[in-house]
């Protein structure tokens, strides 16, 4: 009797997957019944060889072998072996018909699971299961779906994320090593296709912020004793900024004779407006950074922890705003599950069975691999619900309450734009009522909090009444006056704002954009202070030798578009390759060619060789002269059991004689005491003792 063998990406996948199927027997590393295996990875099991796994050689970095073969072949990731061969044996047994692949859904999870099945030498055919989330209806509903591998679609976003994983390392081998050996003396200089554009983006913006002098500048306003205050403007209906005080001042003497204004035109707009798209997972980062201070990478932990542990939101890592049209005909059913507590009265409102598939929500059209995210098909949220942690509830509130949103009316408000003449000068005023409420009722009262509440912007804020105007009739003036204000520089970025300039310019996916900002923090390459993500000295002196094409926001656009390619077939993976292979080695010469005087990161020189002239650089335990394949003269940074510090061998080199140091100690090291190091002659060190009167 045949059976299927199903492979997840994680054990918590798998035994979600097992648990729907009926697969109770659990053997530890996998789970098996009469008509199915059921097993998983642990992420990735299988990556790419190293330039040095295949020759020893490239262990030790040198210019001279740059650019790395590339396209090593795979390897078990180290410490994933036994799993690994878990899999290989399940792959190898004889009752086996197909393979079900169950990882992630999406380029880099159809990667993992192929080169699973390529290093386990797989001969059976591969269907995919492709799940919105972990409830037994997604999984039941993805069974009843399978797809093919073979299918094209699959093959082709294959043959991309393989090239795409190749190129990274292509690019990151090659230039991180180009940049330590030729720039980094003792400190790594990694090179990312992602992340050192990133870098690039954080630091102009510091620069603008650095760079930027504020102006002062001055509003005309004018008081109209109807209780209401309009602006000067300019033709082009723009407020007039006056950058003298002066002229300012002569502005406002100009209208001091005058006692009645002109209205020029008043405009009344009803308009409305559609209760936002659903969040992804960019856009889920923006919000959580922007109203409760969350870094990307935390808020990808929680959405996470409420897919994979707590089952009650759908595939976090999407890049998709809409849903699928074949949701609609379940999505009442979602928001069933969670009308309890402070959702219900807002989902009661809506009236489920006429609910209408607008477009805007519902789109196949706009649909990546996975849909928008919402919560999911599970009867027990409100029980998991109040186990949640605070960061927790507040991210599943954000999802659930823009879900209940697009079910709601529309905001509806009114606008009214005054312009009014008075003497030679233009002045606006502009209003908004509120009509109805509509989907902001869900949106801001339901999530109102104290963090969310301070977040909102300000641009909905309703004004005052403006009187019962229109054109031709005459205001009466009660003052001039003058608002003072000083231009701003541009905000540098933060956690609520970084994830979106990264999607402005495709740096990095929903799944990695969160590890690319972490790994410039752990390079220090930036660092995040009060809540903003500013650039090092490091990172900008390492920008410093990068050439503009390596580091340009539009170079993950452009690698993209060409991968694209890759996909549809107009150009090889072997092409692709080749071509970046060419610009290092092009690349390669700009580095030798543009060598700094210092290496980045390095310590300062403490002084001169007394024995050659060479620069005294500083290692582990010693400071060492540069020329030292010629030179052997050295100073330990520990003498008699005290450490010399970096002042004392300056002066020490400098003047053939240190200060008084104390704190050495005896041979038995039972006593302490205080001497000069000297350089003799010879430039042996000795130690000359106070004289004592």
């Amino acid at each position: 009797m045949s059976r299927i063998l199903v492979i997840a990406e994680k054990p918590s996948a798998g035994r979600d997957i097992a648990r729907v199927l009926g697969v109770t027997q659990d053997n530890g590393n996998y789970m098996e019944s009469e008509e199915y295996i059921v097993t998983w990875a642990a992420g990735h099991l299988v990556e790419l060889k190293s330039p040095d796994d295949v020759n020893e050689k490239y262990k030790k970095w040198n210019v001279d072998d740059i650019p790395l073969p590339a396209d090593n072949g795979l390897k078990i990731k180290e410490g994933c072996r036994a799993q690994f061969n878990v899999i290989k044996k399940l792959i190898a047994s004889d009752d086996i018909e197909y393979l079900i692949n169950a990882g992630d859904a999406g380029r880099e999870g159809l990667l993992i699971q192929e080169w699973i099945y390529r290093m386990a030498a797989n001969r059976h055919p591969v269907k995919i299961l492709w799940a919105s989330s972990l409830t037994a209806e997604a999984i039941r509903t993805a069974m009843g779906r399978l797809h093919d591998s073979q299918e094209e679609e699959f093959r082709n976003l294959f043959r991309e994320a393989e090239t795409r994983s190749i190129a990274d390392q292509v690019l990151g081998y090659n230039y991180t090593r180009l940049l330590t050996c030729l720039f980094g003396g003792q400190t790594m200089l990694s090179y990312g296709r992602c992340q050192t554009p990133l870098l690039n983006l954080i630091a102009r913006r510091d620069q603008e912020y650095e760079n930027f002098k504020p102006t002062p500048y001055w509003i005309l306003n004018m008081k109209f004793k109807d209780g209401f205050t309009g602006t000067e403007v300019d033709s082009e209906g723009a407020a007039v900024r006056y950058t003298e005080k002066a002229d300012a001042e002569k502005a406002v003497e100009a209208c001091s004779g005058i006692r009645k204004a002109r209205v020029v035109s008043c405009i009344r707009e009803k308009k409305s407006q559609k209760a936002p798209q659903l969040f992804n997972l960019a856009e889920l980062q923006g919000c959580m950074g922007k109203k409760y201070g969350l870094a990307p990478d935390k808020t990808l932990d929680i959405a996470q922890s409420l897919y994979e542990k707590h089952k009650i939101l759908s595939y976090p890592r999407t890049d998709s705003r809409v849903l699928s049209t074949d949701l609609f005909g379940e999505i009442a059913e979602h928001l069933q599950c969670c009308s309890f507590g402070k959702f219900k009265p807002y989902i009661d409102a809506i009236d489920l069975p006429n609910i209408r598939m607008e477009k805007r929500y519902f789109n196949d059209g706009k649909v990546s691999d996975h849909h928008a995210l919402i919560p999911t098909l599970n009867r027990d949220i409100c029980n998991i619900y109040n186990s949640l942690t605070e960061d927790e509830r507040n991210c599943f509130d954000e999802i659930t309450a823009g879900l209940i949103a697009i079910f709601h009316p529309d905001y509806e408000y009114e606008t009214t734009e005054i312009l009014l003449q008075a003497g030679s000068k233009t002045f606006r005023v502009s209003g908004t009522i509120t009509k109805n409420d509509g989907y902001k009722q869900v949106v801001y009262r339901l999530l109102e909090s104290g963090k969310a509440k301070a977040a909102e912007n300000n641009d909905d804020k309703e004004t005052d009444n403006l009187p019962d105007i229109s054109e031709g009739m005459e205001a009466d003036i009660e003052t001039a006056s003058l608002k003072a204000a000083r231009t701003k520089p541009p905000s540098r970025y933060n956690p609520g704002n970084i994830i979106k300039l990264m999607g402005k310019y495709k740096i990095g996916t929903s799944a990695t954009s969160a590890g690319i900002v972490q790994t410039l923090l752990n390079r220090k390459f930036i660092k995040l202070e009060k809540n903003q993500y500013i650039s090092t000295e490091l990172g900008r002196q390492l920008l410093k030798f990068i050439p503009a094409v390596l580091k340009s926001p539009n170079m993950t656009i452009e690698f993209e578009e060409k991968l694209q390619k890759v996909n549809s077939g107009e150009v090889s993976s072997e092409q692709f390759i080749q071509e970046l292979l060419d610009e290092i080695a092009k690349n390669k010469k700009y580095f030798l060619e543009h060598l700094p005087a210092e290496k980045l990161g390095a310590p300062k020189p403490v002084g001169k060789c007394p024995a050659c002239g060479g620069i005294m650089r500083e290692g582990k335990k010693n400071w060492y002269c540069e020329n030292y394949e010629k030179c052997d003269f050295k100073l330990w940074k520990e003498i008699s059991g005290k450490k010399i510090s970096p002042e004392d061998a300056e002066k020490l080199l400098k003047n053939r004689k240190s200060g008084l140091i104390k704190g050495f100690k005896s041979k038995n090291k039972d006593k302490s005491f205080s001497a000069y190091l000297v350089l003799g002659n010879d430039n042996k060190l000795s130690f000359e003792f106070q004289k004592h009167k």
